[in-house]
């Protein structure tokens, strides 16, 4: 198995991804390289507690990175995790197709 352990953070992953102000968190994020979380709250128009919370999703499903920088909260894309988790997904279809197994 190549990427065990994201293999086994698939479905935390994916689940960060299956919401529609998740995606366009992503979306954001991917434009702006880094953004502020109040920035990021303003820019979609909502309260920042609701922002962080999906904010704290993408995180646990390895999507983005924060770092913080005083009392603020800077978020970017983890594209390496987010490779790595890529790379699991593809390595486990491929394993379900070499033993026949229908996906």
């Amino acid at each position: 198995m190549y990427f065990v352990e994201e293999r086994r953070r698939l479905p935390l992953h994916f689940q960060a991804l299956a919401h529609p102000i998740r995606l366009e968190i992503v979306g954001r994020l991917a434009e702006v390289d880094e953004v502020g979380v109040n920035d990021l709250a303003r820019h979609l128009r909502m309260g920042q507690p609701r922002v962080s919370w999906h904010l704290a999703m993408l995180r646990r499903g390895g999507v983005i990175r924060q770092r913080k920088e005083g009392r603020q909260v800077y978020c970017s894309l983890d594209l390496e995790a987010i490779r790595r988790h890529q790379r699991a997904f593809w390595e486990l279809l491929d394993e379900k197709r070499r033993i026949g197994v229908s996906v």
